[in-house]
């Protein structure tokens, strides 16, 4: 658990502080040192947010929103879990209430036998992702597919988040991450190599 008032060390930097160090800062009335956590964060959140919510503009919202949640649940946050996990789980949080807000939810994925093993790794979607002209195709493939397999394929091939730390962002099992990407990665190849862009109906 994070102790309130936690000081850095003598002679360290606030660059070299840890997080929970910065957090008992900001709970011992140093709210200014918010600001070097916005700091540490803000690419990153506004890089899922984009990812997610597709707009500029829009991602620049939930990225404020996400810091503002976060500064006043810092109380509530008791330390079980890595600061960056929490935070990141209040990023996908605020993503998918945007998104059941602003679009219609693609429920097609949703009839996918649930029994489907999961996949020996021999679909190579990094290479299709890191290609310069399938990236529109990619993207807009992405966004129809169903939220529980988008999200997990933006949290690994955007975020670079290990299987372990998506199933704690998203508070999974991590054979359930691992079930939900190969379904999303059958989606996407048989949407890329058909040359569609809806996914699989």
């Amino acid at each position: 658990m994070i102790e309130r008032g936690t000081a850095a060390p003598i002679g360290e930097t606030i660059q070299q502080m840890t997080d929970e160090q910065i957090i008992g800062r900001v709970r011992g009335g140093e709210t200014r040192m918010f600001g070097e956590l916005v700091q540490r964060y803000q690419d990153p959140v506004f890089g899922m947010a984009l990812r997610f919510v597709g707009s500029r503009g829009d991602a620049e919202d939930v990225a404020q929103e996400v810091f503002l949640r976060v500064y006043r649940g810092l109380d509530g946050f008791k330390g079980d879990a890595k600061f960056s996990t929490w935070l990141y789980r209040v990023t996908f949080n605020l993503c998918t209430d945007w998104l059941r807000r602003n679009r219609r939810a693609d429920r097609r994925a949703a009839a996918i036998e649930e029994a489907a093993e999961v996949a020996d790794g021999r679909v190579n979607l990094e290479e299709r992702i890191l290609e310069t002209e399938q990236r529109d195709k990619v993207r807009r493939a992405l966004d129809r597919l169903d939220e529980r397999y988008r999200s997990v394929v933006v949290l690994l091939y955007y975020q670079k988040m290990s299987y372990e730390q998506i199933a704690a962002v998203l508070q999974l099992r991590v054979k359930t991450v691992e079930t939900r990407l190969y379904r999303a990665r059958k989606m996407l190849r048989q949407s890329l190599e058909s040359g569609e862009e809806g996914g699989v109906a």
